[in-house]
């Protein structure tokens, strides 16, 4: 007998924790973080309490309160019981987001995490930069524990430089049932904003479930959206689990909407175009890509997008540009003491003020600063997201320089107050408005009821949206709303 229990992903969009069980067998889809709650209690200022992380984030139900599922070393640092006997099968993750994937960090290492190779090379990204403190998803440094000292007696703490473990990841093949304990599963790829995107069809004892983690219809692989779904309606589904990010609008645009919005836009400008888009989204990173080379620019991409794209290589993936592609610049902003691009130190102490992933790209010839893109501002389009707009300062865009935003509108009151800051520096610049040219990741309602309706589930149960009453337009639908902790028997 199957059964459901929805720990995150009920109104609110993102935060994914589904506990599916069927006959003995359990299994999570996805184990994400929702922003909007983390950010109910914890800034920048107030980070969460590594010590006692997984006893407070039970406390404000940001993970759920179950025996365990939770690392060892945390478990007993924290004073938490821990049974084994009560863990799960694995964890089925749809894509590599955070609100999808954000609270892996806290698992057992020995859980098997089952996720496309796309999705790993992000995972592995995550893991390798480190940066929020939680995101050990495929590295896994041991924590709170004593070790020997090398020299001399006594002990010191065990830090990432005495060694990492690796999680129990393993890769699925798109197209290929695998099997967990007595669940059989087929996972499809779907188009979405990032690499990898999964959704599963899951063949549990009394009949199928669907969860489509998150997809759109209105990218260049809609094809394979479109495949899930004749897949899915093949399995004759009892339950789809469905998202509804943007169950409320009527229609989306197309990934070739932004390509040829943005080319045109570019077109004759005498400036700097600077680009907003989503650090892990590959599709517009192309598109960017394409529209530079259109406008006979070149685009400049941050190291973190150029590891992904090596990651990718690595992981079988070859319809995107290589890192060093003749149409790509590599930035590198100043850090620590500011050296890169001083000429009276040496390159070892140009270094230091990186760490040790960042250093990786400094050696190539087709890195650059800010000096250089200062002096030759029409020659680039150039990727910045907000966490970077301080390099303005360094740059000094020119007349006729422009900026181009291309994520999603604000839809937090914290997202708002962000708005408001970087409305200040795009002032400051004379680079206000920006021009919005967008293409969500997400599905529009019409399609999401098309959807729906081939794959014909007999129960349905919305999640990853704010407005889930307006599935009830869904004439003829069973449609269940999940309560948190609530376990729903099919």
């Amino acid at each position: 007998m199957v059964s459901l229990t929805f720990y995150g992903g009920i109104n609110q969009i993102g935060g994914n924790k589904i506990l599916l069980e069927d006959n003995g067998t359990k299994i999570f889809l996805d184990f994400g973080m929702n922003f909007e709650e983390h950010q109910n209690y914890f800034t920048e200022y107030m980070p969460p309490r590594k010590c006692n992380s997984i006893n407070d984030f039970i406390y404000l139900n940001l993970l759920p309160n179950l025996n365990g599922i939770y690392r060892r070393d945390y478990c007993k640092h924290m004073g938490l019981d821990f049974k084994e006997d009560n863990s799960v099968d694995g964890i089925l993750i749809s894509h590599a987001h955070i609100d999808h994937v954000g609270y892996v960090h806290f698992l057992r290492k020995d859980i098997p995490t089952y996720v496309s190779s796309e999705t790993k090379a992000i995972m592995e990204m995550f893991s390798r930069i480190g940066a929020a403190g939680f995101e050990e998803f495929t590295g896994f440094k041991p924590s709170f524990q004593l070790i020997s000292k090398k020299r001399g007696n006594g002990f010191k703490r065990r830090d990432a430089r005495d060694g990492l473990e690796r999680r129990n990841v393993r890769v699925f093949d798109f197209g290929k049932k695998f099997k967990i304990d007595n669940l059989e599963i087929l996972p499809c790829r779907v188009d979405h904003s990032l690499p990898g995107a999964t959704a599963f069809i899951i063949y549990a004892s009394n009949g199928t479930v669907i969860y489509t983690g998150d997809l759109r219809f209105h990218g260049r692989q809609k094809e394979w959206s479109n495949d899930f779904i004749e897949k899915a309606a093949d399995a004759d589904p009892i339950i789809m689990i469905s998202e509804g990010t943007r169950i409320k609008e009527k229609e989306a645009r197309t990934e070739e909407y932004v390509q040829k919005e943005s080319t045109k836009y570019i077109n004759k400008k005498k400036g700097l175009v600077i680009a907003n888009f989503p650090i892990r989204d590959t599709e517009r990173l192309l598109t960017f890509y394409n529209t530079a080379i259109s406008n006979k620019r070149k685009l400049i991409i941050e190291y973190r997008q150029a590891m992904l794209l090596d990651l990718l290589r690595q992981h079988g993936i070859e319809n995107l540009p290589k890192s060093d592609n003749e149409n790509i610049r590599i930035f590198y902003p100043k850090k620590s003491w500011g050296l890169v691009g001083r000429n009276d130190f040496t390159d070892e102490q140009i270094k230091q003020d990186y760490s040790s992933w960042e250093k990786n790209y400094l050696d190539l010839d087709n890195i650059i600063i800010a000096e250089e893109i200062r002096k030759n501002q029409k020659e680039y389009v150039m990727f910045m997201n907000y966490f970077q707009l301080n390099n303005l300062m360094d740059i000094k865009p020119k007349k006729g320089s422009v900026h181009i935003r291309s994520i999603c509108e604000p839809f937090s009151e914290e997202m708002e107050l962000d708005q408001k800051r970087i409305d200040n520096w795009l002032k400051l610049f004379s680079l206000y408005p920006e021009r919005k040219i967008h293409s969500s990741g997400h599905a529009c309602g019409p399609a999401i009821f098309e959807m729906i309706n081939k794959i014909n589930p007999k129960k349905l149960f919305p999640v990853h949206t704010i407005n889930p009453e307006f599935f009830k337009e869904l004439p003829h639908r069973k449609v269940i709303y999940p309560k948190y902790g609530k376990k729903f028997i099919v």
